[in-house]
Order: structure tokens, then sequence, then C-alpha cells
């Protein structure tokens, strides 16, 4: 299957939030944080914006003005339930009018209702995140960390395979997220039928102001093109945390998982996909569906494992084996919208594969 996480990015980055080494992806992300100041539990009966150099900015208790981002003036207009597109078509004034209205009314309704902000502090105040109490932050420099000391155990930035018109790498990073596409050039991973192998890829990506999850997805790939397409994925593992409650564990787990993978050999995945492409789980598709359901930590219904079973290509192999049946379930997953239960599939293939 092919994978178009890489391929986003490459088509729609700017050029000052693409890195072409993990040093400099580490370094930005790392001064990100530490002009970074956090304010929790602020009340939001405190907060407070007026319209200053025709822009909406925030005001505190102080009376200093904060420049809003893109992303937290959405988390406002989120916030008070009004929709950011509309507000920022207004004239600030009165964007600022219909916000603190908002603000004032959530405040009636949630009583005590806090919030925590997050700033970049650099002479002049610039809000980057409006979070909840419940959100745990996981900082994008440590998850570049993680990756920077993986370098040393030979991965190294994906580059392309064919097509090489464009030799930038696909590291990326901004004031709200962070992407890495990583991979070992050596542990190539020989398959029947497949005289190039399959190399060992992991994406990473996090968000330290609530756009998106803590994410770690690796998989098996053929190759990659010029404009970063991910040519026949196989093998996917979809490792996500949403920044809730004990995020901090999870992160130990990812961390556990990636050193796992890390240093397992070739010849293990090697032995693992020989015998997961051989070995049928049943005689008919029937007779699979009921016995995939009927292990309840798989947690799929029969109609997705249908569906997964259906989605199986030519050069997946056969359906009725474990390699055959993952396949046609990460083919199944890709088509569905809600990330959520993209990784719910994801994962539950992965547990399949894991048993060979």
């Amino acid at each position: 299957m092919e994978l178009f996480h890489a391929h986003d990015q490459w088509s729609r980055r700017p050029a000052d939030e693409r890195f072409d080494s993990l040093q400099s992806l580490f370094t930005a992300t790392h001064t990100y944080a530490l002009t970074a100041a956090e304010k929790p539990n602020v009340r939001v009966d405190s907060l407070r914006v007026e319209a200053f150099e025709g822009a909406v900015q925030l005001l505190g208790k102080g009376g200093v003005p904060a420049k809003l981002t893109h992303w937290s003036f959405g988390q406002l207009a989120a916030r008070v339930g009004a929709p950011a597109g509309y507000l920022r078509e207004l004239p600030a004034t009165l964007a600022a009018q219909n916000i603190n209205h908002g603000l004032a009314r959530r405040v009636k309704d949630d009583g005590d209702a806090t919030a925590n902000l997050l700033f970049h502090a650099n002479g002049s105040l610039l809000l980057r995140a409006i979070t909840s109490d419940k959100y745990s932050r996981i900082w994008n420099y440590e998850v570049a960390e993680r990756l920077l000391d993986m370098e040393s155990r030979g991965w190294t930035p994906a580059t392309p395979d064919f097509n090489k018109f464009d030799d930038r790498k696909p590291l990326y990073a901004s004031d709200h997220d962070m992407f890495a596409f990583i991979m070992h050039p050596d542990r190539v991973v020989r398959e029947a039928g497949n005289p190039m192998g399959l190399k060992r890829g992991i994406i990473a990506s996090n968000s330290e102001v609530g756009a998106g999850k803590l994410r770690l997805l690796r998989f098996l790939y053929r190759e990659m093109c010029g404009n970063h397409i991910i040519w026949g994925a196989e093998d996917l593992v979809d490792l996500s945390a949403v920044h809730v409650g004990n995020v901090r564990g999870k992160f130990a787990n990812w961390q556990v998982e990636i050193k796992k993978y890390v240093d397992s050999s070739a010849a293990d995945d090697e032995l693992r996909i020989a015998a997961a492409q051989t070995k049928r789980l049943a005689a008919t598709k029937d007779e699979l569906l009921d016995m995939l359901f009927g292990k309840r930590n798989l947690g799929l219904t029969r109609t997705a494992l249908a569906a997964g079973y259906d989605a199986v290509q030519d050069g997946d192999g056969d359906p009725l084996t474990a390699w055959g049946i993952v396949q046609g379930l990460t083919r199944y997953s890709q088509t569905t919208p809600y990330a959520d239960e993209r990784m719910k599939i994801d994962r539950a293939a992965g547990k399949l594969l894991d048993a060979f």
C-alpha cells in the first residue's frame, strides 16, 4: 500500500518549517521550549481581548497584551463557541467584542472554568496555545531528542529512492508541531519475490499545543519517491497517545517500543514474515472471520474484519494467511476517516502479526 503522511507534509510546509538534519530539528524545537512560558489554571473570567494594531490580542490581569498565533486564535474561538473563520473576517474591534461576550457567557455556564496558557516570551508575548486543565504536554524537542539518539544507531532521515528531483528530507517543525520520517539503510528485511527487500521506517509526530497526538508509526516499506510518497508499505503498527492523563507514562512505553524496534534484527522480521505468509489460519473466509472475531483482544467487529479481508489485493498474499489479512486490514484502515478507528484497526493488525 502507499502512505501519504510524508507527502502531505512535503507538499504544504513552508521553507522555514523544513530541516536538513535531526540535529537542526532538535535545536529548533528545543529553542521553542526555552522561550516558552506556561501559565496553568488561569481563570477564564480573568481573560479579555482587545483590538491592538488591527489584531485581536489577549490581555491578562497585568494589562500586557499578547499576540495570538493562528492556532491559539482558533482555540480561543472554540473556547467561546464561535467559528474561527467568521471571527477572522470581522474587524478586530468587532471580533474582540464577540470573543469577550463569549468568554463572559462561558464563565456563567461553566462556573470556575480554567485554562492553561502557553506563551512565547521573547521581549514581547505571543500566545501559542489555550488548553484545558486536563491537557498534559509532551514537548516536541523531547520527541526530536529520542530520534537524534537513534541516529547514533544508524537511523537516518529517509531520502527518495527514485525520481530524485527533490533531495529535501522529511523533517518538519513549526511553533505548534513536528514530524519526522526516518529509516535504517542497512537493516533490510528480505522477502520472497522482492529482490530489493523491505526497509524499516518510523514516522514520529507530536504537537505541544494540542494540535495533534503523540504518534509513532512503524512499518516496512519498499521505496520512497521524490515527492515523498511511501510505496509498498507493510506491517504497519500505529502507537498513539492523546495529551491527557498519564501521557508521560505512555511516552515511556512509546520509547520502549522504539528501542525494541531499533534493536531487533532484520532476521527476526524475516522469519516472522515468512511464517505469516505461509501458514493459513483457516480454510475459508467465513472460518477465518469467525476465528478472528473470537479473538477479543483484537477488538474488531466482524464487519470490520470482513472489510479487511475484502481489501486484500494482488501482491498482498493469501487473505487466509496472517500476512494477507494483515495487509487487508491496514488497507481498510487507511479508508477510514476517523483517526481513532484507524489506530484501533492498525493495532489489531499489529497484534495479529506479532503472534508469528
